[in-house]
């Protein structure tokens, strides 16, 4: 079994909550984005700030494309869309995106078989295709149908929490995660526009955040008042649930989930300092990685080697901290990041 150990910890960079973490696909950087107005491309080898760059409103959003080279993708509160490319020591080049969508950016997922970005914008969730002169909107999702339980209900906004890609044959679908209309299960054939399947806003009400993993092909979303819940693509019914202390998650607050290790894993962040990881065969508590009492809502994982957690609500204090796996008591170092051997 994989445990984590803490490598260090990257301080003196933001000044406010931290809202979103991403390793990049060579495993040399960690991107970081803020309520500073600030992203930073951290070196892992020795937590060295690589680049800081100030934009208008704070960063919701960072992703590296998985197939340009040292390619960061941002998205900010104020909607604006931005790309980072041939990252240097004392250089890169910048090209901003205007995809005509008001509001946040709240989620970002792409798939490289078809080259479409999925983008969670405001209440709408917007599908691009890429192209060498950049992105352009090819089509809207409907909005999903209202779930009414009462009379006194009332519309609730929409709010997408998380974009997944999977593949459907010889093309993909798409699986979307909101906030108020459904746990994280709205997939959409990209070629008819069809509703494949769906859970229902009752059965997991407000989705902080969701994860997939397609060697699983299963989803995960962090509900907001009831836990950690797992799906199999296309189930409507959980597979398994993941034992949250009620202190752990008592405020509702949105925490980022995310699969590792090929999904044998799941962790998430907590309001009360733990990150926790289970086992998804078992259920059980794998490990808990602790950061004090501090409410930790970012995560990011690199596969087999690395996770990182960031500070909410600690202002100049803010930090990440980096934790490396640890196979069996040896650790075997390649150029850019750490392969694990068990003994």
């Amino acid at each position: 079994m994989t445990a984590y150990i803490h490598t260090h910890t990257l301080s003196e960079g933001h000044s406010d909550s931290i809202n979103t973490l991403a390793f990049s696909c060579c495993g040399r950087y960690l991107a970081s984005g803020s309520d500073d107005k600030c992203v930073i491309i951290w070196k892992l080898d020795d937590g060295s700030v690589l680049y800081r760059l100030l934009l208008d409103s704070s960063v919701t959003v960072v992703f590296w494309h998985p197939t340009l080279k040292d390619t960061v993708i941002m998205g900010c509160e104020d909607g604006n869309l931005c790309q980072l490319r041939h990252l240097r020591i004392d250089n890169f080049s910048r090209k901003d995106f205007d995809l005509g969508a008001d509001g946040p950016v709240h989620c970002l997922e792409y798939d490289p078989h078809t080259r479409y970005f999925a983008l969670g914008i405001g209440h709408h969730v917007y599908v691009a295709q890429e192209s060498a002169s950049g992105l352009g909107v090819s089509f809207k999702l409907p909005q999903p149908p209202e779930e009414f339980t009462g009379d006194n209900d009332q519309p609730k906004p929409v709010r997408a929490r998380g974009l997944h890609f999977h593949p459907r044959g010889t093309t993909s679908m798409l699986i979307v995660s909101y906030l108020h209309h459904g746990v994280m299960c709205v997939a959409w054939d990209m070629q008819r526009m069809t509703c494949l399947w769906r859970i229902w806003p009752r059965d997991a009400p407000l989705i902080g955040s969701s994860a997939s993993c397609t060697e699983m092909k299963a989803l995960v979303v962090q509900t907001m008042h009831r836990g950690l819940f797992m799906y199999l693509i296309g189930g409507n019914r959980p597979s398994r649930g993941f034992t949250v202390p009620g202190k752990l998650n008592e405020k509702g607050r949105p925490l980022q989930v995310r699969f590792l290790e090929g999904g044998s894993k799941v962790i998430c962040g907590s309001n009360v300092g733990e990150v926790r990881m289970w086992d998804t065969s078992s259920g059980e508590v794998f490990q808990n990685l602790p950061h004090g009492n501090d409410i930790i809502q970012s995560l990011a994982v690199r596969s087999y080697s690395y996770v990182a957690a960031a500070s909410s609500k600690k202002g100049q204090d803010s930090y990440i901290q980096i934790w490396r796996a640890k196979a069996g008591g040896r650790v075997i170092f390649s150029r850019f990041f750490f392969i694990l051997r068990q003994k």
